[in-house]
């Protein structure tokens, strides 16, 4: 397996519809204006590199856990719309708390995160957003192909971490691939080596597929799990 990481600059145009399909469905991913994949990486500088492995959900397979009712009834008072994605004051402000709350590196601004100045947004971006009233406390961003959705980024007002906001918005991108007859829903990637991306198998393990690299093909994920993908990694040259 190449060990750099493989990016593509935007097409003319953009990564949109099928072509983002195709480039999911090859284990790629979208960093800002880009997109990439690969099959390592480093959560901090100077630290040894992990084995990742990219995932996918198909929608329709997902049979939901106690865990997911529970958070569902939970957020029934608050209020979801799903749009056209916009980088506001009020999103802004909502990133900074929510960046200011956990224990990981982040982009200083939502704007960050999301776009290079030296392109323009290639993606057909959508965002979920989840109030308390009229108070914004959590949004989600995905990106919309043709038969696949790409989740981007999660986030939530502090205050209201009991509420398990951050599984909530993936239980609602999942709800407009259903919705809106899309196949798939891919999450990124997870990695053998720690349980810090483990959220991306919520809710029905059961449901989701692994990208074997070398085959360059999809599997469930519960028939391999983390320690035949662990000797996977290992035996690759």
């Amino acid at each position: 397996m190449n060990n750099e990481p493989l990016y593509f600059l935007p097409h003319e145009n953009g990564f949109k519809g099928k072509i983002l399909d195709d480039f999911l469905a090859s284990g790629y991913y979208r960093m800002q204006h880009l997109i990439f994949t690969t099959f390592h990486t480093t959560l901090e500088p100077g630290k040894e590199s992990i084995p990742v492995f990219w995932l996918r959900t198909e929608v329709k397979k997902i049979r939901e856990n106690k865990a997911a009712l529970a958070i569902r009834k939970k957020c029934l008072s608050f209020t979801v719309t799903c749009k056209k994605a916009e980088i506001t004051t009020e999103l802004e402000e909502l990133y900074r708390l929510y960046k200011n709350h956990v224990d990981f590196s982040a982009s200083a601004t939502c704007w960050d995160y999301l776009h290079l100045d030296e392109f323009d947004n290639p993606y057909d971006s959508r965002m979920i957003e989840v109030r308390d009233g009229n108070c914004l406390i959590a949004a989600g961003f995905f990106d919309l192909g043709k038969n696949a959705i790409a989740g981007i980024l999660n986030f939530y007002h502090p205050t209201y971490y009991k509420f398990s906001l951050g599984k909530f918005l993936i239980l609602q991108k999942i709800d407009y691939a259903l919705a809106n007859g899309i196949q798939y829903y891919y999450t990124g990637y997870i990695s053998t080596e720690i349980t810090k991306f483990d959220y991306k198998l919520f809710p029905d393990i059961t449901a989701i597929e692994v990208y074997l690299p070398v085959e360059k093909t999809w599997l469930p994920f519960a028939l391999l799990g983390k320690e035949k993908l662990k000797d996977y990694y290992r035996n690759q040259p």
